[in-house]
């Protein structure tokens, strides 16, 4: 097939014309083809025709070639035009128009400025400062919008309830024009994930604008967790030469109250949570000092605590908790009352659960039932020492439960056998298990509770009401709440009753004193007064007053975990290691709080059915997401009772404690031992108090009760004759009375009851220590009936009326009688 060449280029227009930039080009190239062509092939003339091979080779390669060049340029300038919306798609988004520059007054210019305030950074509390301090243009647009949205007949709380969601309606409209400003759809999918929202819930909630999508929230938190070593590593590095304080305590994934039955099996996950907080000011201390090593080489001494007890607490425990201490309270009532809820979502208790500084060292699904799991729990501390190296040679003391120092004490002692020396890391030595305040304020308080319960349900009904029902084990919240009612209304009429009563020692109006003199006060103030406080000596000697307690009371573990930790205490001080400074100095720091508070949070932001790798990715979240989102829009929670209401309330328990003394003092020597026939020689156990009719053994009576003489009515427990002058004598806390020329400073059998339960309590730990079980004993737990806890207790309503006249009343009657 022969086709024509027929580009006549050798033909040019007769008029010269304006060329257009496209007809330019294209000659351009006809002139370049022709040269081309006369180059390769000069056998080639216009106006002959070519053969198929010639146009294949001449005119379809130049189309080809012309058309791969114009797609190749047209695919460059798209990835060119990709790029730039690529590198400057925030910027794109960010910067403000030229149209929205020249006209600052309308509402889409305000939007755009409003969407670079909010990419470029994060919230705040004070949204409206924020954003105009960051753009002045912006001042007065929060305003308008509120005055828009929200009607001005609402009322101030309302209106300030409808801001937070126009702060909402901000970020949502800044996320519209751009997709970067995504803060809060981050912190809506969190939420959302962490309350048990599916994925698929999730990319709905995505799709209304409302949220991040679940691919998103799952790669953040996989971000977090692991990033989170490399931070602690980082802190570590940092902080190597500052003092640090360790939690170890056992976290399980139940979320409901529950009761003991033989239908259902418990999958409740358990997990071990290690965090660790630093004393800024404190530097590191050294694990031997001067040759004196941290650790005491006879573990427990009975002897040191006994001198201590003859010599420093001579005669102290004769007189009552409030005898002995007129403690001036710091703290908000209502604060106090809230101690051991560890929710951070109740508004009294904001500021101290804020936690600053806490690390979240380690949170790993495992049981904390024998040695070498908490082995394997102090293995998440070590492993960051292998990095960082802040452990070598310095005390790393950890407050743990009752199976914590069991349990690390036991691989400290196992550290120290040749045979077995080999299976664990010298580090090892570094930790030091002490005395949680915590527990020890939690158990004692409960237990003066579950003891004396007959006492405090005619107290629960007479205050709240006939009709309820107080628990056999109430909730800590309730537990507190009749606790500080007994010791407000006592206080009230502390000095007139005592004036009525005397010397008495009457059985049942001892008991009654003991309760509300000493054990309601000391448990109350051991720790939400003492401890908070910084009070060194007053907290140590309240930790031996409730050791005296728990040695009566036969309470298993707390009967024995304050002497170990006055037996170190002790050692500290006679050896002049710096550790007992530091403890001294820093007592506030030495805490328990800090684990349970971490655990409340996680519970709080996990729901009951996950998994166990969704609760430890949340956990990680939690420690290292600011939770402005949460105090923000989540609801709080208040107190159930306001100061008015708890004066209403404790005046009622005055009133309540005068009638119950005034049956008590009509039944003055009625109440009396029971005796058992069979056998005669022993001292009485059981005892019948006349005014609450009941029978109560040895745990219920003061401490002079449990000695080997027992206080007799009437008589000086010294010269066994009677008492004939009220003057000349007196009758202690513990029940025992003396002339005062028969008391020499002390009670001789008190002293012999208290060095005799240190040596076998004593004795009794060193050989859990070094001969007993690796794992948890049934002699370990706590009594079973402890275990059990009760539904859940409602708030009673209150009918406020004015009883303050009627109290004067009925303690002016006092001496009538």
């Amino acid at each position: 097939m022969a086709i024509s060449l027929s580009y006549r280029l050798n033909k040019r227009p007769l008029f010269p014309a304006p060329i257009s930039p496209q007809i330019l080009k294209s000659l351009s190239r006809n002139a370049a083809l022709k040269r081309l062509l006369k180059e390769t092939y000069p056998y080639l003339e216009i106006g002959m025709q070519l053969c198929h091979p010639h146009y294949c080779k001449i005119v379809e390669f130049k189309h080809n070639h012309d058309k791969n060049k114009r797609k190749k340029k047209s695919e460059s300038q798209k990835g060119s035009r990709k790029k730039v919306i690529n590198e400057n798609a925030e910027s794109q988004s960010l910067e403000i128009t030229n149209k929205a520059s020249t006209n600052n007054s309308t509402f889409a210019s305000k939007i755009n400025i409003l969407t670079k305030v909010l990419y470029d950074i994060h919230r705040r509390k004070e949204f409206e400062k924020m954003i105009e301090e960051m753009s002045p243009e912006l001042k007065g647009f929060f305003p308008s919008m509120v005055n828009a949205i929200i009607p001005k007949e609402r009322s101030a709380h309302n209106k300030q309830e409808a801001k937070k969601s126009i702060v909402a309606l901000c970020y949502m409209i800044s996320g519209l024009r751009n997709k970067f400003v995504n803060q809060l759809k981050t912190e809506v999918g969190l939420y959302l994930a962490a309350s048990g929202a599916t994925w698929e819930a999730i990319d709905t909630m995505s799709s209304l604008g409302y949220s991040a999508c679940s691919k998103t929230i799952e790669e953040y938190r996989k971000k977090i967790q692991k990033e989170h070593l490399i931070k602690i590593e980082q802190h570590f590095t940092k902080n190597k030469n500052i003092f640090h304080i360790y939690n170890i305590d056992d976290y399980h994934s139940i979320h409901e109250n529950r009761r003991p039955d033989t239908v259902s099996t418990s999958t409740a996950k358990h997990f071990a949570t290690c965090v660790a907080k630093p004393i800024i000011e404190c530097p590191s201390i050294p694990l031997v000092f001067n040759g004196i090593s941290i650790h005491n080489p006879l573990n427990v001494e009975a002897p040191r605590i006994c001198w201590y007890l003859i010599n420093k607490y001579f005669g102290v425990f004769d007189l009552s908790y409030l005898q002995k201490h007129s403690i001036i309270n710091q703290f908000d009532r209502i604060e106090m009352l809230t101690i051991h809820n560890y929710n951070d979502n109740i508004t009294e208790r904001k500021e101290e659960r804020s936690m600053k500084g806490l690390q979240l060292i380690g949170f790993k699904e495992q049981n904390l039932h024998s040695i070498f799991d908490y082995i394997n729990a102090l293995k998440i501390i070590l492993s960051v020492h292998d990095k960082t190296q802040h452990l070598k040679e310095v005390v790393a003391p950890i407050v743990a439960d009752w199976p914590g120092q069991i349990f690390i004490r036991k691989a400290l002692h196992m550290q120290t056998l040749l045979e077995i020396q080999s299976n664990f890391s010298q580090d090892i030595r570094s930790f030091l298990p002490m005395l949680g305040p915590l527990h020890v304020s939690l158990n004692s308080r409960e237990q003066v509770m579950l003891i004396h319960h007959s006492f405090f349900e005619k107290l629960f009904h007479f205050v709240f009401g006939e009709n309820k029902k107080l628990a056999k084990k109430p909730r800590p919240w309730r537990i507190n709440l009749l606790l500080e009612l007994a010791k407000c209304g006592w206080i009230k009429i502390k000095d007139q009753i005592i004036q009525k009563f005397g010397n008495c020692k009457d059985i049942e109006y001892r008991t009654t004193i003991d309760l509300l003199d000493n054990l309601i006060p000391a448990v109350l103030d051991i720790y939400a007064i003492l401890f908070r406080s910084g009070l060194f000596e007053e907290y140590v000697e309240t930790i031996f007053r409730i050791w005296t307690f728990a040695l009566r009371w036969k309470r298993k573990n707390y009967n024995k975990a304050p002497l170990v930790f006055l037996s170190d205490l002790f050692y500290w001080k006679d050896h002049n290691h710096p550790f007992y400074n530091v403890l001294q100095k820093h007592l506030s720091g030495f805490n328990d709080y800090f684990v349970e508070n971490t655990h409340s949070k996680i519970r709080a932001n996990t729901s009951s059915n996950a998994t166990a790798d969704n609760i430890i990715k949340q956990a990680y979240v939690i420690m290292n997401q600011d939770p402005i989102f949460k105090n923000t829009y989540c609801k709080t929670r208040n107190y159930p009772y306001n100061n008015s209401t708890l004066d209403f309330l404790s005046n009622k328990t005055s009133i309540f404690l005068l009638q119950y003394f005034h049956n008590l003092y009509n039944n003055l020597e009625k109440s009396a031992p029971k005796l058992n026939k069979k056998i005669k020689k022993q001292n009485p156990k059981i005892y019948i108090l006349a005014t609450l009719e009941e029978e109560v053994d040895l745990r219920r009576l003061p401490t002079g009760y449990s000695t080997s003489y027992p206080p007799k009515q009437g008589l000086c427990d010294r010269c066994k004759l009677p008492f004939v002058n009220e003057d000349g004598s007196i009758t202690f806390i513990y029940g025992h009375g003396y002339h005062t020329g028969c008391y020499n400073g002390k009670c001789t059998y008190c002293e012999e009851y208290y060095k005799r339960g240190i040596f076998d309590n004593v004795d009794s730990f060193l050989k859990r220590i070094e001969k007993g079980a690796d794992t948890l004993t049934q002699e370990d737990l706590d009594d079973e009936g402890n275990d059990i806890e009760e539904e859940e207790e409602q708030t009673e309503e209150i009918e406020m009326q004015d009883i303050s006249n009627r109290l004067e009343i009925e303690i002016s009657q006092i001496e009538n009688w």
